[in-house]
């Protein structure tokens, strides 16, 4: 833990708020940048891919963030049990389809090859962690990371998408699950595992 910073479990009433923040935060992401090239379609599409991802996690384990808002991290519990809360419950809008429809095959890509390396048992999946721009490089991450690795019941599954972020992944217990994955003309994705 960082000296004067706490962490706190998001309640549902500032679910919006973190769900800005973050799609701020990931605005220039390796991973976001390739799904959706152009600046606008990514600024339509993050708060609702990760209004969608913190929805599942209030479902099924927990958003954390700092005390100053500058850091989250989104923890999806996967198996069985939580398979309905995975998926909405709302049909897409037209206008939804809309804005997804030049993404399609990038997505379809993404979710084929990084599947191919998701734990097939139950496991904790962090899908983003992130930091606003002026708060990175603080540690305030990793803190949050060990923070719920702490009491982790499940095996923790993410895919890391920078070799930074590996890095710290590495010196928290993870270990690297097959080979990497390169998207086509865009990052490389490194799938990775922390056993019980």
């Amino acid at each position: 833990m960082i000296s004067g910073m706490e962490i706190q479990r998001l309640t549902r009433s500032r679910a919006v708020d973190v769900t800005d923040a973050l799609a701020y935060a990931m605005h220039h992401d390796p991973l976001f940048t390739w799904l959706f090239p152009d600046e606008p379609g990514r600024a339509d599409l993050l708060p609702l891919i990760l209004g969608d991802l913190v929805r599942q996690s209030l479902d099924t384990d927990r958003v954390l963030v700092d005390d100053s808002g500058r850091t989250a991290s989104l923890w999806i519990r996967r198996g069985p049990a939580t398979a309905h809360a995975e998926e909405s419950d709302e049909e897409p809008t037209d206008e939804d389809r809309d804005l997804f429809a030049p993404y399609v095959e990038r997505l379809t890509v993404f979710r084929r090859e990084v599947g191919r390396h998701t734990p097939a048992r139950p496991h904790l999946y962090l899908s983003v962690i992130a930091t606003l721009p002026g708060a990175r490089g603080r540690g305030v991450g990793g803190a949050m990371l060990a923070h719920r690795l702490a009491d982790a019941d499940l095996p923790v599954y993410l895919e890391a998408t920078t070799e930074r972020g590996r890095a710290l992944y590495l010196r928290h217990g993870f270990e690297d699950t097959g080979d990497p994955v390169t998207l086509p003309d865009g990052p490389t994705l490194y799938p990775m595992l922390r056993p019980l």
